[in-house]
């Protein structure tokens, strides 16, 4: 759960910060480039939240 709203924030504020460069520049582009990376960077950071969350397998040999 927390690897997915950690995801989806980071995907939010980078569609967003493309919506407001798409307004200064009145070109489309920078709102598609910015969500493909913010999917991109949304899905690694949600892994990497998860990984974290979840724990390593730390099973010592008895």
């Amino acid at each position: 759960m927390a690897g997915g709203v950690a995801g989806a924030l980071v995907f939010g504020a980078l569609v967003g910060l493309g919506g407001i460069l798409s307004s200064r520049v009145g070109n489309p582009i920078p709102v598609v480039v910015l969500a493909v990376a913010g999917a991109y960077g949304g899905w690694l950071l949600g892994v990497i939240v998860f990984g974290a969350v979840r724990g390593g397998n730390d099973k010592t040999p008895s």
